[in-house]
């Protein structure tokens, strides 16, 4: 909580504060100075700094997190499908900047979708500091080439139910 108010006040309060200033100066006629060019210069950048911190990248955290959240599910969910050209279930998570995202195949049932998505809730609870965003698709889609290398085809794939898990 502390952390929180540091950061607010030092990347948001302080640095609004100084153009706030700086432009009721300007706007008195007062002429700036080179020092209260760079003191405005150097709070521009922090707020760009806060904003580009927070929205453009994920961290270790968020990383850890989402492999917590998918082995922790493939434990206790007995998943129909196993991954194409993989040992273990198919069902896939990613951190993003401002979500976790967690992709699932073949569960395809509704009833069985609200039983992942009651299992995902009280792991949010418990493990992620962001949001879930849950994505239920039908089946993978891989495509094969003639030197017998593969990838997958997500764009071909079709989404069956989107859930977010606030």
């Amino acid at each position: 909580m502390v952390q929180a108010l540091l950061v607010i006040l030092v990347y948001v309060v302080f640095p609004i504060s100084i153009l706030v200033w700086a432009y009721l100066r300007y706007k008195h006629g007062i002429k700036p100075h080179m020092a209260e060019y760079a003191l405005v210069a150097f709070a521009i950048s922090m707020m760009l700094l806060l904003a580009f911190s927070s929205n453009w990248g994920t961290s270790d955290q968020d990383q850890r997190d989402v492999r917590q959240i998918v082995d922790t599910l493939i434990e206790r969910y007995d998943f129909p499908v196993q991954g194409k050209f993989q040992e273990h279930p198919a069902v896939m998570g990613e951190a993003q900047p401002r979500r976790l995202a967690i992709t699932i195949y073949g569960v395809i049932e509704r009833e069985e979708q609200d039983k992942v998505l009651e299992v995902l809730r009280k792991l949010r609870r418990q493990v992620a500091g962001k949001a879930i965003v849950v994505r239920f698709m039908r089946e993978e889609v891989w495509e094969e080439a003639e030197d017998g290398s593969r990838q997958p085809r997500r764009d071909r794939e079709e989404m069956m139910r989107k859930a977010r898990i606030e």
